[in-house]
């Protein structure tokens, strides 16, 4: 990395270290804890994780010009 480089980097460290360090200075005395802004709603800000497509490999590699099983087969394109 060029110097000229090095010192804007440094710079942007550094107003980050800056803010970052404000932040702990805000008074938040009273305040209740928050793990998340939804959390006295009870609503799970995670989705289920639910297959919501079926199965269309067959589908689909039966129009590829080289197919096995549910995966495309393609040229080798790296030598050994």
């Amino acid at each position: 990395m060029e110097p000229a480089e090095l010192e804007t980097q440094r710079l942007a460290l550094e107003k980050m270290v800056a803010y970052t360090s404000r932040l702990g200075e805000i008074n938040t005395a009273g305040l209740p804890l928050q793990t998340h802004p939804f959390a006295e709603t009870g609503t799970n800000r995670l989705r289920d994780d639910l297959v919501t497509n079926e199965d269309h490999a067959a589908e689909l590699t039966a129009a590829a010009p080289d197919s096995k099983d549910a995966y495309f087969r393609v040229p080798r394109t790296i030598e050994e």
